[in-house]
Order: structure tokens, then C-alpha cells, then sequence
């Protein structure tokens, strides 16, 4: 007889073995350095929160300095490298797994932060931002270039001490401008289809996995832009499909363009029935997310079956003792 899951089940991702199925999602927490290094504050923000969750998802390091925002992480070069792992020390210290999400903030940085016109897919604004600088169109020469440093990061993270890497095709950063029609107007094999916007992850997947073998890879996919004429869930389930079948071992859904939160939106887990359309047509765990705010409900996703993993964020983020008084919780009620 197989017995369902729930909130307090271990999973296994590769090499990676969670005690529970609860995570800490990236957020921006504004603590690293502005050039980039781990900080002291960055170190205790993330290890109040340690302990309970089965996984914590780090915030963006950026994988070139033209991919910058400031203050955030930094993982495009090997003088980052020694901070990350004290701070990977850190976070296992509290017996946690810990994940290091890797990006290119594209057209959401600015020429006050990189000190040069700012990169996307097309030269077209920021849907989201009305005084956003118009960025530069990337080149092709460039795009393999970013493929590169992806991958490069993404070493680094190994070396690291982390237990994974996830990819950021989400938020309006750049690989989410590019899976976006509003961003993307490209007529090369890089815009246009689906398969075309969606190449440049494929392809950092593909280079990213030759290069780390067994270790596992995370994305982190904006399935819905919630902006009009934008990207839609069938494309988004399309996208996951074709990123689970490039060696993606988990997929961590969200928005778009439109960002991190649904517009309206008042109940718990607005993003889970993306997360559980894209379930059912996918091999690999997916992570659901979105306002959740209690154990109770938080552990009911998980018991039907609808996503593998929660993300609880802004809870965790008010209140860094929350995962351990939601498996408290939990565990009484099962008594």
C-alpha cells in the first residue's frame, strides 16, 4: 500500500535528501556586500531561519557583472567562492540543505549599477516599469557568453559546498524576458516559438548539467507573465516539459514578467495551481508557492498530492521560528 506524503515526508532529488518537504524560497534580503561577498548579517539572516525547513533556497547571485543588481550575492568570479562556503558551513551547522540560485537580472538592473546600457532579449522596456531604461538588444556572440557563465557559476556553487543550483527564468530577469513575448522580439532562434524563446535555458541546462554530473539542478519558472498579451500557463506547462526533459530535476513555479506576486490574489497558495497543472505533466518534484501562511494548509497540498514541495516565504520571513512551530503543529495533530 503507498502512503501519501506530507508536509513532514523526506524526499530524494539525486544526491540531495531533504528531511521534510518544506522550503525557504529566494527573496532578496539586501544583506550581502555591495560588491557582492557573504556578510555576517547575510550569515545570521538565513541561519534564524534554518532550522525547521528541509531546504533553503538562497537569494540570486548574479553570473556577470553585467547581470548585477546591488546588494546581492556574487558568484561570477572564484573570490566569492570562500565566502559561500562559510556560509554553506553555516547553514549545514543547523542540519538544512541549502540551494544557491543563480541569475542575470537582464533589463531589471540599470546603467547606475553595471556603468553601461543595460542587456535584454530586445531592445524593449520594462513592461512593469514605466521609467525603466530602454535596454540594448544582446548579440549572439553574447548569448553564448551568458550560456558560459551560467555554467561557470554553476561550478562555483559545487565548489561551494551547496547542495544544488537553481537557474532563475523568473521575475522579469533575463531568462524569463526571454521566455516572455512581451520582452522578446527577437527573429532569430532565439524569439518567435516557444522553443526558440525558451532555447537560451535549454541551453544553459544542458551545459550546466555536462559540467556538474550528478548534482541537482533546480528552476526556478515563471509559467504566466500576468500582464496582458503576455506569457500563458499551457506555454509555461510546455516550457516545464521541455526543461524536466533537459535534466532538470526540480521545478520551482512562479510568475513571470509580472513578478513574484498575483495580482488580487487573497488566498493561500496562489501560485499551486500552476505548480499542479505542471505536476501532472511532468516526472520530476515541483514546488508550489505563493502566500501560504499556514501548517495546515501548506501540509493539505502536499497530502493530495498536488505539489512535492511548499515554499513558505514572507511567514518565514516575519517570523524566522515559523517551520519550527509549523511542524510542532503538525506533529500534535497527528498524536
Amino acid at each position: 500500500m503507498n502512503i501519501l506524503p506530507n508536509l513532514t515526508s523526506p524526499l530524494s532529488i539525486r544526491s540531495l535528501k531533504l528531511k521534510n518537504r518544506l522550503v525557504l524560497p529566494p527573496m532578496r534580503s539586501r544583506k550581502a556586500s555591495l560588491e557582492g561577498h557573504v556578510t555576517d548579517d547575510f550569515i545570521k539572516h538565513y541561519t534564524d531561519r534554518a532550522v525547521g525547513p528541509g531546504l533553503v533556497i538562497i537569494e540570486h547571485a548574479y553570473i556577470a557583472e553585467s547581470g548585477r543588481l546591488s546588494p546581492q550575492l556574487g558568484v561570477c568570479d572564484e573570490k566569492f567562492v570562500k565566502g559561500l562556503s562559510r556560509f554553506t558551513g553555516a547553514i549545514h551547522a543547523k542540519g538544512t540543505s541549502v540551494v544557491l540560485q543563480i541569475s542575470h537580472a537582464g533589463c531589471m538592473s540599470s546603467s547606475e549599477i553595471i556603468g553601461t546600457t543595460p542587456t535584454a532579449p530586445s531592445a524593449v522596456k520594462n513592461p512593469r516599469n514605466a521609467k525603466a531604461e530602454t535596454p540594448r538588444a544582446l548579440e549572439r556572440e553574447e548569448i553564448d557568453e551568458i550560456v558560459q557563465a551560467f555554467a561557470n557559476a554553476a561550478e562555483r556553487v559545487v565548489r561551494s559546498g551547496f547542495d544544488g543550483v537553481e537557474i532563475h527564468n523568473a521575475h522579469g530577469f533575463l531568462l524569463s524576458e526571454f521566455t516572455s513575448p512581451l520582452m522578446n522580439k527577437r527573429t532569430d532562434e532565439y524569439g518567435g516559438t516557444l522553443q526558440n524563446r525558451i532555447r537560451l535555458t535549454l541551453r544553459i541546462v544542458e551545459e550546466t548539467r555536462r559540467r556538474v554530473g550528478d548534482y541537482p539542478i533546480f528552476c526556478r519558472l515563471g509559467v504566466e507573465d500576468m500582464l496582458p498579451n503576455g506569457l500563458m500557463l499551457p506555454e509555461g506547462i510546455q516550457m516545464a516539459s521541455l526543461l524536466a526533459e533537459a535534466g532538470v530535476d526540480v521545478l520551482d513555479i512562479t510568475g513571470g514578467m509580472g513578478g513574484a506576486i498575483k495580482p488580487g490574489a487573497t488566498e493561500e497558495g496562489f501560485f499551486i495551481p500552476q505548480a499542479e497543472a505542471i505536476k501532472k505533466k511532468v516526472n520530476v518534484p515541483v514546488i508550489g508557492v505563493g502566500g501560504v501562511v499556514t501548517p495546515e494548509f501548506a501540509d493539505e497540498v502536499i497530502r493530495k498530492e498536488r505539489v512535492d514541495l511548499v515554499a513558505v516565504g514572507r511567514a518565514m520571513l516575519k517570523d524566522p521560528l515559523w517551520a519550527i512551530k509549523a511542524l510542532k503543529t503538525l506533529e500534535k495533530k497527528e498524536r
